[in-house]
C-alpha cells in the first residue's frame, strides 16, 4: 500500500510560514510514496512548489473561511458590515463544525498515512484547526506546526476557545514550533500540554565560502537595509520614521527596503514628503538574489513588533550582516544582545534610533557582531540540521 503525506494549509501572506512548511515537508518527503498539498485557492505559491525536494500533487480543498465570506460581502452597505462581523462570530462554532465535516471527506478521499497541518500563528487559520480534528476523527496521525506567536483567547469567546484548544491538543499527535517563546506563550495562554510540543528552529542552506563574507565597506556611504514584508506589524513605519530623523545627521546614510506589505503606500508617501527619494530605495516584492542584496547592507534592521522565528534574521546571520532587531518572539533565541547583534525594544522609535546610531558610529562593533552572527548561523541554523531534527521528531510522532 502506498504511503502518503498530506500537507494542509489555509492561505496566508507570503513569508516565513510558507518557507517553514516546505522545509518541514522536505524533511520527511523521502519517507513517503506520495506527497500531496491541499489548501484553498492561493494557499500554495509557485515558489513553495519550486523548493520541494520531490514532485508533489496539489489539490484545491473546499472549506469556509471568515476571510472568504468578508471578501464576498465587501460591497454590502457600510452599516451592515458590523452586523455581518457579529453574525460571523456567533456562528463561528457552526463554521468549525461544517469545516470538520468537509475536511473529513477530504481525508477519506486522500487516505494519508500522516497529515502535516501548517498554520501561521494560533488560532489563526480556523480551517487548520478543523483539519486537526478531522485527522483525529479519521484516525490518521496528525501534526500541527505553528510558526508565529499565538493570540490570547478572546474574552467574549473564552469558553468556546478553551474547549476548542483542548480538542485540538487532544486530536494532534504533536505540535511543532520554531521558537521556545512560542511554546511558552502557547502553554500560558492556550494551555498546551508541554508533552505535546517540540521545537524545530528555522534552517537555511549555507552560502558558498566566497559568498559568506560580510557587507562591503564602501568609503563614506552607509546602507541600512531590511528584507521583509513591509507591514505595520513588521515595524516598517517605525524604520522609515527613524531614517527620516537620522538622515539630516548622516548625509551619507541610505535605506533599502525589499518587500511589499500593508505599509508600502504609506512608506512611499513619507519618503516623498521628506524629500528623500534619492536616499531611500523601495524595491517592492523582491524576487532577485537576496544574498547579493544582503551583501550591500552595512546594517540589517528588523524592527518587527510580532514574530515567531523569522527567516529574514537567519538569512542576515548567514550573510554575516550586522543586525539590529527587536526583542520579540524567537529573535532573542538567535541574537544575543551585544554579541551577535543588537536587540531593541519593539515599538520604540527612540530605542531603534539609539541602536542604529550605535551601529553606524562604531565600525569595530559592527564587524564584531557580524562575524559572531555568521559563526552562530553555521553552528545552529543550517538546513541539514533542521531536516535531521524535523525528520526524527515527525517520524517518531506517528
Amino acid at each position: 500500500m502506498t504511503t502518503r503525506l498530506l500537507i494542509f494549509t489555509e492561505n496566508y501572506a507570503r513569508g516565513g510560514g510558507n518557507r517553514y512548511m516546505v522545509d518541514l515537508a522536505n524533511s520527511v518527503a523521502a519517507d513517503f510514496g506520495e506527497v500531496e498539498f491541499a489548501s484553498n485557492a492561493g494557499g500554495i505559491y509557485a515558489e513553495d512548489l519550486a523548493r520541494l525536494s520531490r514532485t508533489a500533487r496539489t489539490r484545491n480543498a473546499f472549506f469556509v473561511t471568515r476571510a472568504g465570506i468578508s471578501r464576498r460581502t465587501a460591497n454590502l452597505p457600510r452599516w451592515l458590515q458590523p452586523v455581518l462581523r457579529t453574525a460571523l462570530t456567533v456562528i463561528e462554532p457552526l463554521l468549525m463544525l461544517l469545516n470538520v465535516i468537509l475536511l473529513v471527506a477530504l481525508v477519506k478521499q486522500v487516505r494519508p498515512s500522516l497529515i502535516l497541518v501548517c498554520n501561521g500563528g494560533y488560532p489563526a487559520a480556523q480551517a487548520c484547526l478543523a483539519m486537526v480534528l478531522a485527522g483525529h476523527l479519521c484516525k490518521v496521525d496528525t501534526t500541527l506546526s505553528i510558526a508565529s506567536m499565538p493570540a490570547p483567547r478572546r474574552s467574549h469567546m473564552r469558553l468556546y476557545e478553551r474547549m476548542l484548544d483542548r480538542l485540538v491538543w487532544k486530536s494532534c499527535n504533536l505540535v511543532v514550533v520554531n521558537a521556545r517563546a512560542i511554546v511558552e506563550a502557547l502553554v500560558s495562554m492556550r494551555e498546551l500540554p508541554v508533552s505535546k510540543v517540540a521545537i524545530v528552529r528555522n534552517g537555511i542552506e549555507d552560502l558558498p565560502a566566497q559568498q559568506a563574507a560580510g557587507a562591503p565597506q564602501d568609503a563614506g556611504e552607509l546602507v541600512i537595509g531590511c528584507v521583509a514584508r513591509m507591514d505595520v506589524m513588521k515595524g516598517a513605519l517605525l524604520l522609515i520614521e527613524a531614517f527620516i530623523e537620522l538622515a539630516p545627521e548622516h548625509p551619507h546614510l541610505r535605506l533599502v527596503l525589499a518587500g511589499e506589505g500593508d505599509a508600502s503606500a504609506r512608506i512611499a508617501q513619507r519618503v516623498k514628503e521628506a524629500g528623500l527619494e534619492h536616499r531611500v530605495s523601495l524595491l517592492g516584492h523582491f524576487s532577485g538574489d537576496v544574498d547579493k542584496l544582503l551583501k550591500t547592507f552595512d546594517v540589517f534592521a528588523f524592527p518587527s513588533l510580532w514574530e515567531g522565528f523569522p527567516y529574514s534574521v537567519v538569512e542576515a546571520m548567514r550573510a554575516g550582516c550586522a543586525i539590529i532587531a527587536t526583542d520579540v518572539g524567537g529573535i532573542p533565541e538567535a541574537i544575543e544582545n551585544g554579541r551577535d547583534g543588537m536587540l531593541v525594544t519593539a515599538g520604540s522609535k527612540d530605542a531603534l534610533l539609539a541602536g542604529i546610531r550605535t551601529m553606524i558610529s562604531d565600525e569595530q562593533f559592527r564587524n564584531r557582531v557580524a562575524a559572531n552572527a555568521r559563526k552562530r548561523f553555521m553552528t545552529e541554523f543550517s538546513l541539514p540540521e533542521m531536516h535531521r531534527r524535523a525528520r526524527a521528531i515527525l517520524m517518531a510522532a506517528q
